[in-house]
């Protein structure tokens, strides 16, 4: 199974994000873009796993959230990823990132106990829009056309195991466990 961590979204975080990445797609001659259904907040990407390992990271998901209550991040601005003439591009978060940050060591610590390794690139905290995107103008005319909306708020008060699968050929995003924050 292919799985990582996330922090899910309401619904109507993903429809205001649906309508931004429509925005993007109307400067863009060509992309691969998430479905909608598939938006969330990357915490820890874990790859193939044994289904046996499963209760080992639910076990350590439960011990990374000990002490941090729910929380609220906004949606900060537009970013991307360069890859040679095409990009990723991403949405960014903003509000109590002490508390995404405490989570996220939380959770790469009691990964790292039960043998996942840590990430050594840092915690790059963003929502992937589009992938393999070719735009038809500069990227910083995209960004400057396309402001994220400060009152839109994700409340975080759990985190999700997700496995990464295909359907019928459509990449899908499966919630295997959800674990509550403290309260």
């Amino acid at each position: 199974m292919r799985v990582f961590i996330a922090i899910e979204f309401e619904q109507p975080i993903k429809d205001y994000l649906n309508r931004i990445q429509k925005q993007i797609m109307s400067y863009s001659t060509d992309g691969n873009f998430s479905r909608p259904e598939n938006f969330h907040l990357t915490l820890k990407f874990i790859g193939e796993v044994e289904p046996s390992f499963l209760g080992n990271i639910t076990a350590a998901m439960a011990q990374a959230v000990q002490g941090i209550k729910p929380f609220k991040l906004g949606l900060h601005s537009l970013g991307n990823f360069p890859r040679g003439n095409k990009m990723i591009i991403w949405m960014g978060v903003c509000g109590e990132l002490d508390a995404l940050n405490l989570l996220f060591n939380q959770l790469e610590t009691s990964l790292s106990d039960i043998g996942i390794a840590k990430d050594t690139r840092g915690y790059s905290p963003h929502i992937t829009l589009g992938r393999e995107v070719r735009l038809a103008v500069p990227f910083s005319k995209v960004a400057s056309a396309i402001a994220a909306d400060p009152y839109q708020i994700i409340e975080v008060r759990k985190i999700s195991l997700m496995e990464s699968t295909r359907q019928e050929g459509r990449l899908m995003y499966i919630p295997l466990y959800r674990q509550p924050l403290a309260d």
